[in-house]
């Protein structure tokens, strides 16, 4: 299945959902679609002797916009906690004066 039949059928699911007003988003729809006729181009992705590394964001840039990807926020990824990294006891005696730690004197 192509990137635009897939797109289609999510668009199609949404605007019978009510997700998508297709009057008020018409002009996001169809920049997207146009998108992914870019992307199911047999020689993507190299488009007109060129590289294409910008439509896939671009395209997920417009179905963002029409609420067809899940919102994931950056800020609750990066608000996981770091496992905590506990010093060995070597450690600590030798920051607190070990027999091996230079006597400054």
């Amino acid at each position: 299945m192509s990137v635009v039949e897939k797109y289609d059928i999510a668009v199609q699911e949404a605007i019978l959902s009510g997700a998508i007003n297709e009057k008020q988003h018409g002009a996001a729809i169809e920049a997207a679609r146009k998108v992914a006729m870019v992307m199911d181009e047999p020689e993507w992705p190299i488009v007109r002797g060129k590289i294409d590394n910008v439509s896939p964001s671009v395209f997920l840039k417009y179905c963002e916009q029409l609420s067809l990807v899940p919102n994931v926020s950056i800020k609750k990824v990066r608000e996981k906690k770091e496992p905590e990294v506990k010093e060995s006891k070597g450690v600590v005696s030798f920051r607190n004066g070990s027999k091996f730690a230079r006597k400054s004197g």
